[in-house]
Formats: C-alpha cells, sequence, structure tokens
C-alpha cells in the first residue's frame, strides 16, 4: 500500500508570518513536525507542498536540509497544490498534515491509517470532532478522491483547505464504510499545541524546554493540563478561526445576483419588495438570497443558482409544495376557459360549497385576494351585525388601519382608528376579561389566531367563545394560517370550538391568490348590506386552485403526512437541544405542521437568530426559525434539517468559548415589531 504524507506550509501567514521557520533550540518548527513525523510505520514518502513565493526559499532550504522532497505550486489553492504534489507519484492514499503542527504523534496518525484501511474507507479523519488537542489533527484520502476534488471543487474553502470536498463526498456516498472518523469520549478539543499565533509558539517553546521533542501527545496534554500557567498561554485562540475568513468569503460569493438584484430593486421599490416579510428587514445582509428564481416541490432555488430546501414555503401558503402537479393541472385547464368575465363563473359557488362543506363554521362564504382582506372584511360584517365599534385582537390579523394601529407599525393610521382596537394575550383569560369590562357593551368583536407559538391551553377557546358571548359580541377566528393546515377544516376543527366567523387565506389555494370569509348565515348575510367587493375576488385561477387543493386534502392524507413529518421535526430538534444541552437557551414549541424553533437568550436573541439563519442559508435550507412543512416534505428532509441545525449547534458551542461575533459575517438583525 503506497501511503504518501503530504505537509502543507507556508511563510505567509496572516496571523503569525513565517511561523514554521520558527527556531526552538536551534531546530525550525517544520524540522521538529518531520523528525516526529518520520517515526510512523506506514507513511512510505513525504513531501512538502509550499508556494512559488520567493518568501518560501527557507521552507525550500529546510526540505533539502532534511532530504525531503517538495513541491511548489499555488499559494491560493492549496488543493490544486495537494495534487499537483502527488500526480506524479499516485499513492493509493494521502495523508494531509499541516506545517503548523510541530507536536503532532505519529502514533496517532499510524493508528488513523490503520483503522482507515481496516474499513476499507476513502477518507478517514481524526479531526472532525475535536476529542485531541488542535494540533494532532490528521487526515487520509485515496488519490482518486484527491483528483476528483481537485477537478470538481469550487468554493475558497474547498480549494483553501483541501479536504471539505472529499470528505462530504465520502460522508454522502452509498457506502457508508467509505467514510471513517475516530469516535471517543475524550475531550481534549480545549488544548493548543499547533501554532497560529506568537502564544501558541510561546506554548510550544515551553513545551519542548520541558519535555524535548520526542514526547508523546498524552505527556504534553498531561504536562499542559497540570499547570494552569501553561494551559492560560493560548486558552484565548479559536480553533481553526483561518477556516471562518475563507468560509465568510464562500458565503459572500453565494449571493452576487440577488445582491445586485436587491440594489436594483431598492430605486423602484420601498424596502425592494411588495412583501414586507420577505424583505430586506427580515434578512441579514450579504449573507441570504434576496431574490427566487423558481421552486418546486419542496426546493426553491435562488437567482445565483442556490438550490434550498425550503421551509418557509411562500410564508405558509404553500402546504401541498410548490408545482403540485394536481393544482397545476386544474390552474392549465382553466386557463384555456379564462380567468376573469363580465359576470360570475360557476367556480365561485363550487369553492364556497366545498369550504361549506369542509369547514364547521362555514355557512356562507365571501372571496378576497389576501388574509388581510378576509380580517378587514370580516371585522366590518361583525361591527354592522353587532352596531358595535370596539375589537379585541389577538396574533397578527394583517396590514390594514383596524389592526396594524394595535402595533408599532402603526404611522399612518389615525388615532381615532387606534382607539377602537385593543390587544389581549394568548391563553390569557384575565387579559380578555379585563379588556371586556374597561369596553364593556362596546366590543363588537374578538378576532384571534387559534394557535399561536404554544398550542391553547385546556379550556382557554371554550371560555374565550364563552365570554365573548355573554358580551353579545361575535367570535372570529383568524385561519388564514391554521386553515387547511392544522386540519381539513381548520382548527377549529381539530380543537372542537366553533366560531360565528372565520378567515382564511394562504395554504387554501396552494400559493394562489385567494382569501375567504365564512361563518354563519344571519351573520355572513350583512355581507349583502355592506360593501366588501373586489375585481378580482372572482378570479377564476385561484379558485380552481383552491377547489383542487380542497379536494386533494380531503381525498389524500395530506394533513397526516404534515403532522407525521412535522412531529419528526419537533421530536428530532428538542432531542437535539438535550444534547447539545442547551436547553436555557432553545426550546420548540407550536403545532407539528407550524413549529417554532425559540431562542430564550433575549441578551443575545438578534445575534443568535442572525447565525441561524446565516448558516441554514450557507447550508441550503431556506429557514427563518419555523418549520412549515407541507405535503411535498419527507423524512429525508427532516435529516437535511437537522444536518443544518448540528452546523448551527456546533457554531454555538464555539460561540461560547470564543464569542459569538467572531462567527457572525453580517450586522446583526435588529427588532421590528412583534405580532404573536
Amino acid at each position: 500500500m503506497n501511503i504518501l504524507a503530504i505537509v502543507q506550509a507556508r511563510s505567509n501567514s496572516t496571523r503569525f508570518p513565517n511561523k514554521v521557520t520558527q527556531t526552538i533550540e536551534g531546530k525550525s518548527l517544520l524540522e521538529i513536525q518531520i523528525q516526529r513525523m518520520l517515526k510512523s510505520k506506514h507513511i512510505e514518502q513525504f513531501i512538502i507542498a509550499t508556494t512559488t513565493d520567493a518568501v518560501d526559499d527557507a521552507i525550500c532550504d529546510i526540505a533539502q536540509k532534511m532530504n525531503v522532497p517538495f513541491f511548489r505550486g499555488s499559494e491560493e489553492n492549496v488543493l490544486d497544490r495537494f495534487y499537483q504534489s502527488a500526480k506524479d507519484i499516485k499513492p493509493n492514499y494521502v495523508v494531509r498534515l499541516t506545517g503548523d503542527c510541530p507536536l503532532i504523534d505519529a502514533q496517532l496518525i499510524d493508528e488513523l491509517i490503520e483503522n482507515t484501511l481496516k474499513q476499507d474507507a476513502k477518507y478517514g479523519a481524526n479531526c472532525l470532532t475535536p476529542i485531541y488537542p488542535d494540533g494532532q489533527d490528521a487526515e487520509i484520502f485515496t488519490f482518486d478522491l484527491l483528483e476528483e476534488a481537485n477537478q470538481k471543487a469550487t468554493t475558497i474553502t474547498q480549494k483553501e483547505h483541501v479536504t471539505p470536498y472529499i470528505s462530504q463526498k465520502a460522508k454522502e456516498s452509498i457506502q457508508k464504510s467509505d467514510f471513517y472518523e475516530v469516535k471517543s469520549n475524550l475531550d481534549y478539543g480545549h488544548i493548543r499545541m499547533t501554532v497560529d499565533t506568537k502564544e501558541d509558539f510561546l506554548l510550544i517553546e515551553k513545551l519542548i524546554e520541558r519535555l524535548g521533542t520526542e514526547a508523546t501527545w498524552k505527556e504534553y496534554t498531561k504536562l499542559i493540563e497540570s499547570e494552569k500557567e501553561l494551559s492560560s498561554i493560548n486558552s484565548s485562540s479559536m480553533r481553526n478561526e483561518g477556516a471562518l475568513s475563507s468560509e465568510k468569503q464562500d458565503i459572500y460569493a453565494r449571493y452576487t445576483n440577488s445582491n445586485e438584484f436587491l440594489e436594483r430593486a431598492l430605486k423602484t421599490i420601498p424596502l425592494g419588495s411588495q412583501t414586507f416579510s420577505k424583505s430586506k428587514t427580515q434578512l441579514p445582509m450579504g449573507v441570504s438570497p434576496f431574490f427566487a428564481s423558481k421552486a418546486e416541490g419542496a426546493y426553491m432555488w435562488d437567482v445565483d443558482g442556490n438550490k434550498y430546501l425550503d421551509f418557509i414555503n411562500g410564508l405558509l401558503s404553500i402546504n401541498l409544495g410548490y408545482k403540485d402537479l394536481d393544482i397545476l393541472g386544474a390552474v392549465k385547464k382553466q386557463l384555456e376557459i379564462g380567468t376573469i368575465f363580465s359576470i360570475p363563473h360557476e367556480l365561485e359557488f363550487l369553492v364556497a360549497e366545498k369550504l361549506c362543506e369542509m369547514v364547521p363554521c362555514a355557512e356562507m362564504v365571501r372571496f378576497g385576494k389576501n388574509g388581510s382582506d378576509a380580517t378587514a372584511g370580516a371585522i366590518r360584517v361583525a361591527r354592522a351585525y353587532t352596531q358595535k365599534d370596539h375589537v379585541l385582537v389577538c396574533g397578527y390579523h394583517g396590514w390594514q388601519d383596524w389592526y396594524i394601529g394595535t402595533t408599532t407599525r402603526s404611522l399612518g393610521v389615525p388615532q381615532a382608528v387606534k382607539d377602537l382596537s385593543h390587544q389581549f394575550a394568548y391563553n390569557d383569560i384575565d387579559s380578555l376579561e379585563k379588556l371586556m369590562q374597561e369596553y364593556k357593551g362596546k366590543v363588537a368583536a374578538v378576532i384571534m389566531e387559534p394557535s399561536n407559538v404554544v398550542a391553547p391551553k385546556e379550556g382557554f377557546l371554550e371560555k374565550v367563545k364563552e365570554i365573548t358571548h355573554q358580551n353579545d359580541a361575535l367570535l372570529i377566528f383568524d385561519e388564514t394560517i391554521t386553515g387547511f393546515r392544522f386540519s381539513a377544516g381548520g382548527a377549529q376543527e381539530l380543537y372542537g370550538v366553533t366560531p360565528d366567523l372565520a378567515t382564511f387565506g394562504k395554504g387554501m389555494a396552494n400559493g394562489y391568490p385567494l382569501s375567504a370569509v365564512a361563518g354563519r348565515r344571519d351573520v355572513m348575510k350583512f355581507m349583502e348590506d355592506i360593501f366588501f367587493s373586489s375585481t378580482f375576488g372572482g378570479e377564476t385561477l385561484s379558485l380552481a386552485a383552491s377547489l383542487a387543493t380542497m379536494t386533494k386534502i380531503q381525498t389524500q392524507p395530506v394533513i397526516s403526512h404534515i403532522n407525521k413529518i412535522g412531529t419528526l421535526i419537533m421530536e428530532k430538534l428538542e432531542k437535539m437541544i438535550e444534547e447539545v444541552e442547551m436547553q436555557d437557551i432553545f426550546e420548540v414549541s407550536g403545532h407539528p405542521s407550524w413549529s417554532f424553533f425559540l431562542v430564550k437568550d433575549e441578551e443575545n436573541y438578534w445575534k443568535i437568530k442572525t447565525l441561524l439563519i446565516q448558516e441554514m442559508f450557507a447550508n441550503n435550507i431556506y429557514y427563518l426559525g419555523t418549520h412549515n412543512v407541507t405535503y411535498a416534505h419527507t423524512e429525508q428532509h427532516v435529516e437535511d434539517l437537522m444536518k443544518g441545525y448540528r452546523i448551527f449547534f456546533d457554531k454555538m458551542k464555539q460561540s461560547q468559548m470564543y464569542g459569538i461575533d467572531k462567527f457572525l459575517f453580517t450586522k446583526p438583525l435588529v427588532p421590528l415589531f412583534k405580532v404573536r
């Protein structure tokens, strides 16, 4: 078995120039490392891979002095330098070593080689989980994988750090044995025996003064742990800090077109988007995609060609999956017939009948185009029916004056309008009763999301209905999100509480613009006397999409599948939070179809939220803190989501040691307005 070790070394280190040529007791760090590595039982050949820069002549001199071959190649593309070093030899395996690890232990390397070959793996590593001290790192991989990586690697990280493409390729192989990782209960990852800073060099110098250059890694480790004076020398340094720089460059390079599009859009569109929740206010600048190009199933592509597993899904308007073939077929068929006419089309009553068939409170229906249309219509008809003006609200109910005046985004809303709407707290009956007493005899309606960030407490919805009716007001459930998602008949069916009116939107047409007000016949009849009308209320493409959507929800296991996938997400995420021991920072709540990953650290909330979004986007998951599950999501998608969380939690662990700011590649998001 031909095994080649390549030691990468250069002098132009940003944090500590000329580090590998620094001397201790007359020997350079590179000489010390090579002498230790020559003790390996399995490495047959060594090459030092350095750069063509004149400053690295000193490294070549050391190689010649040690009678070790060297190769000079690209400074930036280290992967290519590795490949060019090995291509004439064509070894079976290549061991990757870095020249800033002078005390690396040949025995650890031999153990890695033996176990990798025993498993017949194509890649093996002892550093993916930091169980050994930093500076005892090694990776081994086949020459074929190195050659493939050199041909196919595209990112700065892949080219600068040699093995990211290789390790990922092996890990994703159908042959699970292709990937080998050293596993152990050892926990020495906090110890540094590498040389990245002057403090690191000082520690190595003291270790060699005390134990010489021939000690084992365990002996060096024992000495460091036994003397606080030694362990504190470089304890503030971060493991693999250099990788963050190339990672940042890669992330910024992902969004070139998006950033250009945003700059252009801002010239003609306030905030650069027609939807507040899709605008730059919600996304970390520079590390986010701002424009989509297409979507299908559970995936969305941005204008830079990045493919995302989507857990936002058009702000919950997609519940079957993008480009669902049944819905697409119904829309295409209707497109051939016509989209709007001078008189109503039969789809208006067909969709209304279907909604009345599915939703407990629905006896009559009127359509709008978005959730705000529906909630505003419901409030107007409630005021007409009760002949009262005040409204009690709980949740988010759209952008129109009657509701948004209760939030911090109330600029432009007359005070007289603000004075008619009042917020009460979810799951807090006392706050509702207090408002009912304060505005006794004046409340027209209580409008609320029946489920929120948390589920309703036992008896809460029933009590809300009782108090509302005792005060001669109407109960309105805003089911813009929960409708056709929590159950076929919405949250009212799931929880067994029937409101007087309900509003629907988002998923009722799987992404086509349609909303509805539905409710008791005696109340809805007032729609004939108030003015609730729009030119496109009977637009047929959306109605055709809605009829197909509701029919599919009725006839296929849409709701049960969504609940199954959503429950799996919640269970796995809760378990992972426990495993990383971060229960004091994070928790999972909500309904399986619409669950929340909550950050409980108020002081660092926005920094943590920004890091979460940054890392999920970088790992091709479109996600903002909720899991908006669709019929298109699968158990494999859950596993892919958990991979993203694992990467995030790893960053969180490191941030607890070195500070979260090191891992943020942009300014943190800032608070806007909270509605739940």
